[in-house]
């Protein structure tokens, strides 16, 4: 059955367009919840972690278990959404996290919880891939790329958002009221997903439906190998030093002798630049191949990484710049990564490929934290440290670089 036509015009060419930007806005609104999501765990994790008595390190057990479903949901979903179309993966994906994510509040322990991230991180890891490759299917050729970029860019304004309202909720509601409101956001998508996608595997109407009997292999079938592994190797190595970049710059500033109110403001800054660092790129990626552009950037960070190392106690504002830099240029750089991905793989695996590179990312986002824990429990000089950062980011850059100039698409 056909999508309701959401305007009436005597163009079919412009009902068509305008369908297509709400779809997009739909698969906006889903990075938006997915970016809530993160960040609301980790305003109420004080919380859950007092009521239960929890030693705050084994709260990272609960973060865990929702990175790892979020990691497997990203690639099986991804892969299934190819095979039995994306509209029914999405509705399937939103059921499953604003369901399991309402089903947090009943929670009785820490093993419970963890199961139940785990479970709706499935359902959120799982969205993503499938999004990406609906706002590809239903941009202009000519703006597809810029069209999923620009669709990332409601990851961190969801975490941005979500902080500030969970902040001023937790009071009234307390930690399991918020997963209540959370899945009921989350549902609330299911309507517009059903409304505003297409039944024939969410391709615009009129098209002949795109799907992949196949997706794990034709994901590497002429001669994407290679390409795909780098790709993956450079998510993985990307998410690696953003995280350790997110997770540890406000105590190594602490560390060295600023104010913990204002570290703490490093964490905002980074993610600032890194709103901004994806608007701007995908300006400079809308008419060219976009792995070039993107293996510069991380060129470029990966100078001043260890320039922040040397430099940051030489001026707070000095140091801030940088940290914004960063974020600009290696956030900017990560949030592109399922752009890249459209742009590299053929439309019927789309959502595989983009479900692949998030979940090798996933494991970077686990193992940044953990290896920036115990580079800093080593006492490095900072400048070692951080010298030591920008080595994964050089390697990102190298690949980034290989793929533009060996692929049939970059």
């Amino acid at each position: 059955m056909s999508a309701v036509p959401l305007v009436t015009a005597s163009s079919p060419v412009s009902s068509t367009q305008a369908r297509s930007r709400i779809i997009i806005l739909v698969c906006f609104l889903v990075a938006l919840i997915d970016g809530y999501d993160t960040l609301m765990l980790s305003f109420i994790a004080p919380l859950i972690s007092k009521e239960w008595a929890m030693p705050p390190g084994d709260f990272g057990k609960v973060f865990a278990a929702g990175f790892a479903g979020a990691a497997i949901g990203a690639f099986t979903i991804g892969a299934a959404a190819d095979r039995f179309g994306r509209r029914n993966l999405l509705v399937l994906s939103i059921v499953i996290s604003g369901v399991l994510t309402a089903a947090c509040a009943w929670s009785d322990g820490p093993s419970q919880l963890m199961l139940l991230r785990f479970l709706s991180g499935l359902g959120l890891g799982g969205a993503i891939p499938t999004v990406s490759a609906l706002a590809a299917a239903h941009a202009r050729p000519d703006r597809r790329t810029v069209a999923v970029s620009r669709m990332f860019l409601g990851f961190p304004i969801g975490a941005i958002a979500g902080g500030a309202i969970t902040a001023a909720l937790m009071p009234v509601i307390g930690w399991r009221g918020i997963f209540v409101g959370g899945g009921i956001v989350t549902l609330l998508l299911l309507p517009l997903s059903l409304v505003v996608t297409d039944a024939r595997n969410g391709e615009p109407a009129g098209e002949e439906a795109v799907r992949s009997t196949r997706p794990l292999s034709r994901l590497v079938a002429d001669g994407r190998l290679p390409g795909t592994v780098l790709l993956c190797a450079a998510t993985f190595l990307i998410l690696l030093v953003s995280y350790f970049l997110i997770s540890w710059t406000p105590t190594v500033l602490t560390l060295n002798g600023m104010n913990p109110q204002r570290a703490a403001l490093a964490a905002v800054v980074l993610n600032v630049g890194g709103v901004v660092g994806v608007l701007g790129m995908s300006f400079v990626i809308a008419n060219r191949s976009p792995f070039r552009p993107i293996a510069l950037s991380l060129g470029v960070c990966a100078v001043l990484i260890p320039v922040f190392g040397f430099f940051m106690a030489a001026s707070g504002a000095a140091a801030f710049l940088l940290i914004f830099l960063l974020g600009f240029l290696l956030i900017g750089g990560q949030m592109n990564m399922p752009a890249l991905c459209v742009h590299f793989f053929p439309a019927e695996v789309r959502a595989t490929g983009v479900g692949l590179s998030m979940a090798v990312g996933r494991l970077g986002s686990i193992v940044g934290p953990f290896l920036g824990g115990t580079l800093v429990s080593a006492h490095l000089a900072w400048s070692q440290l951080f010298l030591l950062a920008a080595l994964p980011t050089i390697a990102a850059a190298i690949a980034m670089s290989f793929i533009g100039r060996t692929s049939r698409r970059g």
